[in-house]
């Protein structure tokens, strides 16, 4: 027979109170980061089932940083190039002091191609960045009223990806953002969990703030405004200190002024980013995005950083519940099975998201992943003052 004790409710009042405290947790975990869960596939799901306008569309140069992508460009530019789109465009390559054949591919694709120019950084700059100044040379050498922005390592996923981004500026947007996947290859799994559950944190973090007007930031490979915006803000004149900042920090500038701002998460959007090794290039991006995350606002990291903190605050209330409610298994049985619903759930929203944004299917991980993202966020802050030299422009 079972000893009463093991079964009792009558346990000491702290033990409720922690019990009491982890069901709030759960709860605002849920009201913080759930809905911005939903956004982004709603978001995603909507763009993807919106029809395309027949007519309207701008003109648009399409500015495409090379930094040793000669390999990459012979793809990239043919799939931009060959875009079915309805108004005038142009491709603006600026070559950025590269090694490789850069130069002699992009005047092969000259011969083919009319609207492809070409146009280079200067090999002496130094002690600035040199891609906000190559960015600055393709949008003064572009001659259309919308650029659109992507980088040479890049492939374009769909012949429909300038109908896509550029459909919002027919109803008047100023700016687009749109989404940018890593992988090593075109049919690779996009990185590896733990860094894909980094960058699709980030990813619901700086979208669904967006989506809601509040722009966070966009990505330097799929980003698009109108070229009037760049040179009423001067450009990046107010940050020339920065090596980076060209789709946060300069978008925050921009955003700061009474402009509209689109987001566009159809699969026919997207770009994918192609690096041979994509998870350091995770931790390299993360880490500079650490460093310019100082100079944006901070109203959506604080709610995100909470919400992955009260993870480890509801953790410790079910373990310190479960030994002071001891021998009764009453409280370590209710915090068992809280933990476990939410856990699903939580495990299917993310599921849900990662799918909906083409990212590593996350499931089994996405709790520990969500205890270890305090730490691992930490550690990646310490490693940014570390490298600082990095994204100062005064210390190349």
């Amino acid at each position: 027979m079972i000893d009463a004790k093991f079964y009792s409710l009558d346990c000491d009042i702290v033990v409720w109170l922690l019990l009491g405290t982890m069901a709030l947790s759960m709860i605002l975990i849920a009201v913080i980061v759930w809905p911005r869960l939903i956004r982004v596939r709603r978001q995603a799901a909507a763009d993807d089932s919106a029809s395309l306008p027949e007519e309207g569309y701008p003109s648009v140069s399409v500015i495409v940083y090379a930094q040793s992508a000669g390999k990459n460009l012979r793809t990239l530019l043919p799939q931009i190039l060959q875009q079915d789109y309805p108004s005038p465009m142009e491709v603006v390559v600026v070559n950025d002091e590269t090694d490789d054949d850069t130069e002699n591919i992009v005047s092969e694709l000259e011969l083919y191609y009319p609207n492809l120019y070409m146009t280079f950084a200067p090999e002496q700059s130094r002690s600035l960045s040199r891609r906000k100044l190559s960015i600055t040379l393709g949008i003064k050498a572009a001659r259309y009223p919308v650029v659109l922005l992507t980088d040479g390592n890049c492939r374009v996923a769909s012949p429909q990806w300038l109908r896509r981004m550029t459909r919002h500026f027919v109803a008047g947007t100023d700016i687009v953002l749109g989404y940018s996947e890593l992988r090593e290859a075109d049919d690779a799994l996009p990185l590896s969990r733990r860094f894909s559950w980094d960058r699709t944190w980030e990813s619901v973090r700086w979208l669904s703030s967006a989506i809601c007007g509040r722009p966070l930031r966009g990505t330097a490979c799929n980003l698009a405004y109108r070229r009037s915006l760049f040179f009423d803000h001067k450009g990046f004149s107010r940050t020339l200190h920065l090596r980076f900042g060209d789709d946060d920090v300069f978008l925050q500038e921009l955003v700061s002024a009474p402009v509209s701002t689109a987001v566009e998460l159809s699969e026919e959007s997207r770009v994918v980013m192609i690096d041979p090794d994509p998870d350091e290039m995770a931790v390299i991006e993360r880490r500079r995005r650490e460093f310019t995350a100082a100079m944006l606002p901070r109203r959506a990291y604080f709610s995100m950083a909470l919400s992955s903190w009260l993870w480890w605050i509801w953790a410790a209330c079910a373990i310190a519940a479960s030994i002071i409610g001891w021998p009764s298994l009453v409280p370590a049985a209710v915090a068992f099975v809280l933990s476990v619903t939410f856990c699903i759930i939580a495990m299917v929203q993310w599921r849900r998201t990662s799918v909906a944004l083409s990212d590593r299917p996350l499931f089994w991980t996405v709790p520990w992943l969500a205890w270890a993202r305090p730490v691992r966020t930490l550690f990646v802050r310490m490693k940014a003052r570390r490298y600082r030299r990095e994204n100062l422009t005064h210390l190349i």
